[in-house]
């Protein structure tokens, strides 16, 4: 969770907000949200992919896969989210094949 924070502070605090509350229908909240607490697969496409026709850039070439697995982590588990997911590295390169 730490490596996780330190990663959302500087990679995705700037949009979805310090505390994830988004700003916004462009960059919506983390909190509570569909994507952060829902299917995990779904969570590690979109911050490895991007999301086309949005503001949600791709990350696989900006951060390595032990930064994706720990900012993703940290995403499910902040703020009240507390969905108890581990992502480990090996998910995220099992996803970008």
């Amino acid at each position: 969770m730490t490596k996780g924070a330190e990663v959302y502070a500087r990679s995705c605090a700037a949009c979805h907000g310090v505390e994830g509350a988004g700003m916004g229908s462009v960059f919506p909240a983390l909190v509570g949200s569909p994507i952060a607490t829902g299917d995990m697969a779904a969570h590690i496409d979109i911050v490895i992919n991007g999301k086309s026709g949005t503001a949600m850039q791709a990350f696989a070439a900006q951060l390595s896969e032990v930064d994706l697995a720990a900012v993703i982590t940290y995403e499910r588990n902040a703020w009240g989210n507390d969905t108890g997911d581990t992502v480990t590295p090996k998910m995220i390169i099992d996803a970008k094949q």
